[in-house]
């Protein structure tokens, strides 16, 4: 049977595989196979992808993924260096964070590697969260999911087709709680199946991981550390299990083998190409934006301030200042962040918060100068860009949404994936007048969220338009060409996905 059919099933699976308990004390240890004797003929690289791909635009589509620039900037500065050092550097990965409190990270078939929230706010250095990711990235190199599906797949493909009818049924229905109990009841009899075969997954993933740490100039201790800091949260009285734990099983033994394997590498690059000061400023970004509700976290950072032991760290005041224009107190975090400015008058993170807090206070104007300096001074930066952009748009009128459209278009060309951007010049491009281009990028930001037919409807009304001119009729056909393919193929997997399962043939056996 043709993969496609199982698409959006195996989305799931990149979850659910790596999903598994703590595996029983002494239950037999199995040898991995191979890793390119049958993996292709299960699931090809292409297929691979497509597979990923799903997994991230439904998160997509469920407002889960923080896009925030310079925080996706970040975590891609540390995730293609790890890349580079990896197995298969050449892969097309996408990193990126989730917006969830939950201290948890997953991967995905074709290079998708996903780090919620909550786990960059426990970190406590750089060196943790490149950890994560290259462990992450070892079951991508390794095609752990493939291989699990390829040993399970009499097993597993049955119930996660059967799991995904249930819940996709239960969506329709309108009722949460069914779809959530039918997830949960698919998940459990996956987890009984894969927890002999995790167990080796995340042991493998840890020594690979732990070697390509090493490679990129990162402490590779910095594994065996993060995953004795989890358990011991696992101790801690009166607190629930961290969602790492549950997917990711800790034990005293694997912390051991951690810590041994790194003491036998050695990083190749001195310690100083981490930037801790960098890492500290998006760890408070990342609890600020990753979903908790504003007044707590200004109260969260106030108790840190009044906590603080003479001078207040820079990051508690950077994320009180975030905190306070979240809450809709944009004057006190102009104050607060003029200070940090005032004090480092290079820093470009400082600056674009308080353009941000300048921006909401009323005081445009000043925030408009700010960012045209900045972007003037570090032509190219993404994160500058879409601020700036944004503000000209926000202004409603014709001529800063030109001067926005040429601030973005150089943008588009080193990042056409990136959907903030993308959304930020379409506004551009209808304010300026030009309706085509508009409409051009807003197909992309639906191709983006995985709404193919949503795009390829948006492509065709283009070519109906009597303004469209020559060029930009080829360059829209040439996309409709691209499109049209993958849209025929998400309605058929919906078809399929939608179809009650036939009812069991009856034997005449009682």
């Amino acid at each position: 049977m043709a993969i496609a059919r199982f698409a959006p099933a195996l989305a799931t699976a990149a979850f659910v595989l790596f999903a598994g308990t703590q595996p029983a004390v002494g239950q037999r240890e199995i040898e991995l196979p191979d890793i390119g004797s049958s993996a292709n003929s299960i699931i090809t690289p292409e297929q691979e992808r497509m597979i990923g791909a799903d997994m991230y635009q439904s998160l997509r589509r469920g407002n889960l993924v923080l896009d925030d620039p310079q925080l996706a900037d970040w975590i891609d500065t540390v995730g293609f260096r790890l890349a580079a050092q990896s197995d298969r550097p050449d892969l097309d990965y996408l990193f990126f964070l989730v917006r969830s409190p939950q201290i948890n990270a997953f991967a995905a078939p074709g290079g998708f590697v996903g780090l919620n929230a909550g786990l960059v706010v426990t970190a406590e250095s750089e060196d943790e969260v490149a950890a994560v990711i290259a462990h992450e990235i070892a079951h991508v190199t390794q095609r752990h999911i493939v291989r699990s599906v390829e040993r399970m797949q009499t097993v597993s493909l049955p119930i996660l087709l059967g799991t995904l009818g249930a819940v996709i049924a239960a969506q329709s229905a309108g009722s949460a709680d069914a779809a959530q109990a039918a997830m949960v009841g698919g998940t459990a009899l996956m987890q009984q199946q894969a927890i002999n075969f995790t167990r080796h997954n995340e042991y493998e993933a840890d020594r690979i991981g732990i070697q390509t740490l090493a490679r990129a100039g990162y402490d590779p201790q910095a594994m065996g550390t993060f995953f004795w800091r989890m358990q011991r949260a696992l101790r801690s009285d009166g607190q629930a299990v961290p969602e790492f734990l549950r997917t990711h099983p800790v034990t005293t033994t694997r912390i051991s083998e951690a810590k041994n394997r790194a003491e036998r590498v050695s990083r190749h690059a001195p310690p100083d190409v981490v930037e801790p000061e960098r890492f500290l400023l998006m760890r408070e970004r990342a609890r600020v934006l990753g979903g908790a509700e504003p007044t707590q976290l200004v109260a969260f950072y106030r108790r840190a301030v009044e906590a603080s032991d003479g001078e207040v760290p820079a990051h508690v005041r950077y994320g009180l200042g975030l905190a306070l224009t979240r809450a809709g107190k944009a004057g006190e975090a102009v104050d607060v962040l003029a200070g940090l400015l005032e004090a480092e008058p290079d820093s470009v993170i400082h600056a674009l918060a308080l353009a941000e807090a300048e921006a909401q206070s009323g005081r445009t104007r000043d925030a408009l100068a700010r960012l045209e300096r900045l972007n003037r001074k570090h032509v190219g930066n993404r994160a500058i860009g879409i601020a700036y952009g944004e503000l000209l748009v926000a202004s409603g009128r014709p001529e800063p949404a030109r001067e926005a459209v040429e601030v973005l278009r150089p943008l588009l060309a080193a990042a056409p994936r990136n959907a903030l951007l993308q959304l930020t010049f379409a506004r551009a491009s209808e304010l300026s007048g030009d309706l085509v281009r508009a409409g051009e990028a807003h197909a992309e930001v639906a191709m983006i969220d995985g709404r193919f037919d949503d795009a390829l409807g948006q492509l065709n009304a283009l070519l109906r338009r009597p303004d469209v001119d020559y060029y930009q009729r080829a360059r829209i056909e040439a996309r409709i060409a691209e499109v049209t393919p993958i849209a025929l193929e998400q309605r058929r997997r919906a078809s399929i996905a939608n179809t009650p399962p036939a009812a069991a043939p009856v034997t005449g056996r009682q």
